[in-house]
């Protein structure tokens, strides 16, 4: 949940995002853009200031080799992981602006999947696996609330509420039912005509998978 992204345009080396820096550009996010969504406006932030670089490197101002560039602090470097696709799974454990995040980071690939269970306790229960596509945080902070597990579409907002473990609540904008595209969260509630609709019950979890994951 950053609240500023950028570019930077180094000399390359023989290491891993290192090397030192010709130029940076900030690009202020409003909270709501999506991985997918940032990554072309990123590359044309990123060929402007190489642009605009340039001329310092042909005139020789900044070097190859550090002079009048900003040299990197290699000890403060971070490892990033490889994403897996299970970490795109939803359970709403956490709090909605996590899930939200986890929604706009994982857009694309791996993308963000959740567990909804239909009438349940019903003869006709059926357990799908949707992919939640768009969302926003409609309550940050929780409290109390009844029927946690229970999903709702709001008439007004057109959307799918979805209450988190901590009472947090999350507007579900758009979904992809299985085998079907994307679609908005009211043709998903109208094609449910009249059903029940819950989020799957899982074990509370302070970040980590819970036990029944999806595979």
């Amino acid at each position: 949940g950053v609240e500023v992204t950028g570019v930077t345009v180094l000399f390359t080396v023989f290491e891993m995002d290192a090397g030192p820096i010709v130029g940076q550009a900030e690009l202020v996010l409003s909270g709501d853009e999506k991985a997918d969504e940032l990554l072309p406006l990123l590359f044309d932030q990123g060929s402007d200031l190489l642009l605009q670089v340039l001329p310092d490197v042909f005139s020789g101002e900044k070097k190859q080799h550090g002079e009048g560039c900003v040299m990197q602090d290699d000890a403060a470097a971070t490892h990033a992981a490889k994403m897996s696709k299970e970490e795109g799974e939803l359970w709403f454990t956490e709090n909605a602006m996590y899930a939200h995040n986890k929604v706009r980071a994982f857009a694309g690939w791996p993308g963000t999947t959740a567990e909804f269970v239909i009438n349940s306790m019903e003869p006709d229960e059926e357990k799908i696996k949707v992919k939640i596509v768009t969302t926003r945080v409609r309550r940050k902070v929780g409290g109390a609330v009844l029927g946690v597990h229970q999903i709702s579409c709001d008439d007004t907002t057109n959307t799918l509420v979805i209450t988190c473990d901590d009472g947090s609540q999350l507007d579900v904008i758009e979904i992809q039912p299985p085998g079907k595209k994307a679609m908005d969260a009211k043709s998903f509630w109208n094609g449910m005509r009249g059903r029940r609709v819950e989020r799957a019950r899982v074990p509370w979890s302070p970040g980590a998978l819970p036990v029944g994951s999806l595979k």
